[in-house]
């Protein structure tokens, strides 16, 4: 499965029918979701069952693991409502895309921004793709993602919660999503006033809001669920991470959000340790720990999208670079010394070329495209053949 191709999401149906989701404790799946990184926005894992051709980027994993968790929600409320199932799996996704449209469709601050476009648009997996795509990536544009300018978005597990929500109680998930945005705000707020952090992780948190518009439903009998009191923590937790040394402020802050969801300072510390064991022992494939300035976190956006792309493409790029015999000598050249200035642009002016007959190499022949090129040198050893690397190992 790519899920960086079209049809990603009609193949993850696919292999759904050979497999049985069903968890038999209420937070069972909300602990795989945590070991696999989604619950921290850090995904560095996928479900073992899904298997891919290439090793997946960070946002492959984001988007993987964001219609796994929806999906196996719809799975646990068939199962204890005791739905009727059909006898293929396949009624059952169809079912499931359904409600996801329906989902997104109640959002206010999404409605207009997630289904422009969408006129004429028949095919529901494909629907459901865009949405996706579209919240994984903070308001960032085609342009802007091509080019590096980009945010994943780390608070897609409350997009988890309130498909929960509006799978069991329809008439009162907007109010639920409104109650957890408002003290994911509140307790960002804090820690900005504790540590006097900058203001870029409340801004990010505000982007990622469902629900920018808000119409107040009144119900007493509404309560936060164990689940989404149990993410509000590790949001919390996530706020004071790099202040751990500020014993003080560290103190009011976790006081500060006992009493505002009402759980014990202990069951937060027991969350922040899970955390930061995760942490490390993770970090070698945390890319956000990394401390770069904008231009190295441009360039590894740039890398990482390139990078991407080509090995994706690379069967159809060494089918239309074979054809070119003084393209193959120059990129071959490039591999163990510089090439000229003449040699550079020679390159330049045939990869464009050939970069116009694959569709999803465009941003190399958008205005500016020709700053990736020196990256897409650097990966050659990757895309060419083994007897073209002269310094191969065998």
């Amino acid at each position: 499965m790519n899920p960086s191709a079209l049809g990603w999401v009609k193949k993850f149906g696919h292999i759904l029918r050979e497999q049985k989701l069903a968890f038999s404790e209420d937070m069972a799946l909300f602990n795989e979701l945590k070991s696999l990184g989604f619950l921290y926005g850090l995904n560095i894992g996928i479900p073992t069952f899904i298997n891919t051709e290439h090793e997946t980027s960070i946002d492959e994993r984001t988007k993987i693991n964001l219609i796994y968790a929806m999906y196996s929600a719809y799975e646990a409320h068939c199962h204890s409502n005791s739905f009727k199932k059909s006898i293929q799996k396949e009624a059952d996704f169809n079912a499931f895309l359904d409600q996801i449209i329906l989902y997104y469709e109640g959002l206010n601050s999404v409605k207009k921004t997630l289904f422009e476009g969408f006129l004429g648009e028949t095919k529901k997996d494909e629907i459901v793709a865009r949405i996706i795509d579209r919240r994984v990536f903070v308001e960032a544009n085609m342009i802007h993602k091509a080019f590096g300018n980009f945010s994943l978005n780390p608070y897609l597990t409350i997009d988890y919660l309130g498909f929960k929500r509006f799978l069991s109680d329809p008439n009162h998930y907007l109010l639920a999503l409104h109650l957890i945005e408002k003290k994911g705000i509140e307790l960002i707020q804090k820690s900005i006033t504790l540590f006097n952090s900058e203001k870029n992780q409340l801004e990010l948190f505000r982007k990622s809001l469902l629900l920018k518009e808000y119409t107040p439903i009144i119900s007493d009998k509404l309560t936060i669920t164990e689940e989404e009191l149990q993410y509000l923590v590790i949001v919390s937790n996530l706020n004071i991470l790099p202040y751990k040394k500020e014993e003080n402020n560290l103190s009011n802050y976790i006081s500060f959000t006992a009493e505002l969801l009402g759980v014990s300072t202990q069951r937060i510390h027991l969350e922040r340790s899970e955390l930061e064991t995760f942490i490390e022992r993770n970090k070698k494939q945390i890319p956000g720990l990394k401390t770069m300035a904008t231009g190295e976190q441009l360039y590894e956006n740039l890398t990482f999208l390139v990078n991407k792309l080509i090995l994706r493409n690379s069967k159809r790029l060494l089918k239309e670079i074979k054809g070119s015999q003084e393209l193959v000598r120059l990129m071959t050249k490039s591999t163990h010394t510089d090439l000229t200035a003449q040699e550079k642009k020679k390159i330049q002016e045939q990869l464009l070329d050939i970069f116009k007959s694959i569709p999803s190499l465009a941003i190399f022949i958008l205005p500016g495209g020709a700053i990736l090129l020196p990256i897409f040198i650097k990966l050659i050893p990757k895309l060419l053949p083994s007897a073209f690397d002269d310094n191969r190992i065998p």
